[in-house]
């Protein structure tokens, strides 16, 4: 069949077979992964609630190598989530909730949902797996100062990641014991992790995390780690 051919599918079947391709594309970009053992083991993140703004930054390597994702999180104990970032200029949500994973475009009409299996989540963990790491972190006190207006305690630590040695810095901020900043160096790149406007413990709403009720959700194909099939 010629691509041409195929392209000619009905309006409500074309538009249908473009978000399923794109919403593939932003899983691979914003990451549905090997989070799952620690959502499988326990609560996310060591905290009630949490509603803060992240960037994560990657230098070295070349001017080729900058990157930078900016996304919103909200918790909710101990395992529903919503992460919200922008892709091509539009706002993507990605909801962890009963089991199961919703990921849509805020205005569009379909989405797609997938069960919480262990190979579609290895990569969330961009986004949560430091707050599974900050007991092991906080073991070698190097100062205080304050990141914004919030004081905290700086932390040095050695790490592995990819089996390769990682040296790096976590800002711990003491009241509330959150990470506002980690900084992790290996191989001549250096991620930065900022979190900002942090909300910590205090009122964020269950209707966060439900499928908004406009949005039609296909279920996802059969996957395997980092390839659609």
């Amino acid at each position: 069949m010629l691509l041409e051919e195929k392209a000619a599918l009905p309006e409500g079947e074309a538009n249908e077979d473009t978000m399923m391709r794109k919403t593939l594309a932003i899983l691979t970009l914003c990451g549905i992964g090997a989070w799952s053992a620690q959502a499988q083991t326990g609560a996310l993140m060591p905290y009630k609630s949490a509603h803060f703004k992240q960037t994560m930054s990657v230098t070295g390597g070349g001017p080729e190598s900058l990157q930078s994702i900016k996304a919103e999180l909200w918790f909710l104990n101990p395992d529903r989530l919503r992460v919200v970032t922008v892709v091509e200029g539009k706002r993507q949500v990605i909801l962890i909730s009963s089991g199961f994973a919703y990921v849509f475009e805020e205005g569009a009409e379909v989405g797609m949902k997938m069960p919480l299996q262990k190979q579609l989540l290895d990569q969330l963990a961009k986004f949560t797996e430091v707050f599974s790491k900050l007991d092991s972190w906080k073991k070698s006190k190097i100062g205080s100062e304050k990141v914004g207006d919030r004081m905290c305690d700086v932390y040095a630590f050695k790490d592995l990641a990819d089996g390769q040695p990682v040296e790096g810095k976590v800002w711990l901020w003491k009241e509330k014991n959150f990470p506002v900043r980690i900084m992790q160096s290996s191989q001549g790149k250096t991620v930065t992790v900022d979190h900002s406007e942090a909300e910590i413990n205090e009122n964020v709403s269950p209707a966060l995390f439900d499928p908004p009720q406009g949005v039609k959700f296909l279920d996802a194909p059969t996957m395997t780690p980092g390839v659609a099939k």
